[in-house]
């Protein structure tokens, strides 16, 4: 598997967590985990110039 594919399942996984907060009505910790989950791929998209978020 290439680091692509596992960095998206990974963020997949972030955004799961992210839902099941959201659902169960605790709306601090799922911000910090969307805030977090969002710099991560903004991050991940400049080191990689883009290519794959």
């Amino acid at each position: 598997m290439t680091f692509n594919r596992i960095f998206h399942m990974i963020m997949a996984l972030v955004w799961i967590f992210d839902i099941y907060l959201v659902a169960t009505m605790q709306m601090m910790p799922a911000m910090y985990v969307m805030a977090v989950g969002m710099l991560i791929q903004a991050i991940y998209a400049v080191i990689f110039d883009g290519k794959g978020c």
